[in-house]
This record gives C-alpha cells, sequence and structure tokens, in this order.
C-alpha cells in the first residue's frame, strides 16, 4: 500500500468516480470486532498426597460494533487500485515521455506523473506582490517609516488589482518533466488544496485525466488578462475601437508551446 501525503485532492471528482464504479457513495460505514477476555478461576485443592492452589481459565468472545468515517485517502486509493486493474485503459506512470510516447496518449487517458508544479506567471507575480504588500505594512506599523515610495505602492496596488480579477477563477499551473519536455498544464480549484500554496510549489505526483493534446506548432496562453473582453460579442465598429494588442504585458506572458497536455487535475502528492 502507498502511503501518501495528499497536496491537491479533487474530492468530488473521486466521489464521483466511486459513484461510477459501485452504482453508489457512503461517508460511513459500520464494522464488528471480535475480542477474547480470558477469565481466571481461582481454587484450593488438597488431598491426602498433594494439596495447594489452582487456577482455571476460560475464554469468552465478544462482539463490539463501531462506524468509522471512509477517509479521502481511502476513496482515492479504491479509484487508483481500478485503474490499475483496467489492462486496456488503465493508468498510466511517466517520470519523462518520448515523443512515440506522446502520439501514443490520448483523450481520457488516465496518467500518473512524477513533476515539477509551477504557478502562472500571473499567479506568482500576484502572490509576491501580496507578501511584500504585507512585509511593508508590517516595517510601517513598528517602524512608522514607509518601506514603499508613492509610485512603488501605486505599482504594486495595479498588480494586487489584477490578482482579485483571477482571485475567483481556477489557478493555471503548469507541471514539468525534469527535462522539460511535454508540460501538462492544470486548472486547479483553490478549494481542493491541502497544503499551503508555498509547499505545493516543487516535485511530487500527480495523477489526472488527459483533456486534450496540444500539438507540436500550437501553443495556450494562461491568465489572459483580457480574455474575458475578447469574447464579448461586439460589432466590427466595436472591434475597430479595441486596442490591436490584447495581450499580456511581456512580464507576465506565459505561453506554454505544444506538444503539450491539457489535464484535469485529480491529486497531487508526495
Amino acid at each position: 500500500m502507498k502511503l501518501r501525503n495528499f497536496l491537491y485532492l479533487n474530492t468530488k471528482i473521486i466521489e464521483d468516480y466511486i459513484a461510477s464504479i459501485d452504482g453508489y457513495t457512503y461517508d460511513e460505514e459500520s464494522q464488528a470486532i471480535a475480542t477474547l477476555n480470558e477469565r481466571v478461576i481461582g481454587g484450593k485443592a488438597g488431598g491426602s498426597l498433594i494439596s495447594g492452589n489452582g487456577t482455571y481459565g476460560g475464554k469468552q468472545e465478544e462482539e463490539i460494533k463501531r462506524s468509522v468515517k471512509i477517509s479521502d485517502a481511502a476513496k482515492f486509493d479504491k479509484i487508483y487500485k481500478y485503474l490499475q486493474s483496467d489492462d486496456d485503459d488503465g493508468l498510466k506512470y511517466y517520470e519523462f515521455l518520448s515523443d512515440e510516447v506522446y502520439e501514443a496518449l490520448h483523450r481520457d487517458d488516465f496518467l500518473e506523473v512524477l513533476v515539477t508544479a509551477r504557478f502562472s506567471k500571473m499567479k506568482a507575480l500576484t502572490d509576491s506582490v501580496s507578501k511584500i504588500t504585507e512585509i511593508a505594512t508590517a516595517f510601517e506599523s513598528f517602524t512608522d517609516q514607509k518601506l514603499l515610495d508613492k509610485k512603488a505602492a501605486e505599482a504594486l496596488n495595479g498588480l494586487a488589482t489584477l490578482g482579485q480579477l483571477k482571485s475567483q477563477k481556477e489557478i493555471a499551473c503548469v507541471f514539468e518533466f525534469d527535462d522539460n519536455k511535454f508540460p501538462l498544464v492544470a486548472y486547479l480549484d483553490e478549494s481542493y488544496f491541502r497544503c499551503e500554496r508555498d509547499n505545493f510549489i516543487g516535485q511530487s505526483y500527480l495523477l489526472c485525466k488527459i483533456i486534450r493534446k496540444i500539438p507540436k506548432g500550437q501553443s495556450v496562453k494562461l491568465d489572459e488578462i483580457f480574455d474575458d473582453i475578447k469574447k464579448l460579442p461586439l460589432n466590427r465598429q466595436q472591434r475597430r475601437k479595441m486596442p490591436k494588442n490584447m495581450d499580456n504585458p511581456a512580464e507576465i506572458r506565459d505561453i506554454i508551446k505544444g506538444p503539450a497536455f491539457i489535464v484535469l487535475p485529480i491529486a497531487v502528492y508526495q
């Protein structure tokens, strides 16, 4: 049995998969545990030839019933074993990929991979801004001196606003093999994190399902600021008034080039 420390676990997906396998889900079950209690009876024996104390031992079986909660880790292990048992479309494990393996993988394949995670450049930048702002506030509170001048404060406030625009959306994350080939792009739901964000970044195992492949010559852009505006149903005149370049600034532009994958993240663990 593998013992895992979960950094991220999408419990909704786990519940859905268990419902598909068993036809139902449950959070608790009853267990009956048999225990043995030993009885000791003391007595005194006497006669013309022998005399002394003696004991007699007997065993009595008792049954104890208890209600136990099925843990998320146990539910995940059930899904993991189920995927391993499927010889045709089961779980595939990789520590790196080749061109041949990439071509052989398809939509809806399940992968377990050893990769290193990083958040999008936008997420990394706005997280850094939040930390700098907190440090500056703390510094000013006990020194009565400003750590940031007016221009720096305005710049940080502007970047913080960008972070707030993305705060209600999923976090774009890139998982990369050691050779930096065939990256996997995933979008993480903040409610399913099991650790602090700083502890999430680094090497870990990712269990995921392929949503689509990004072939060579194509790419995907992460955390585009003006994505929502680009999707608006504008007429020709309105489009003419829009700026021609609505891509992210170079400092936070994050483009993942194919060959790559877009995946559904199920769990990240060590």
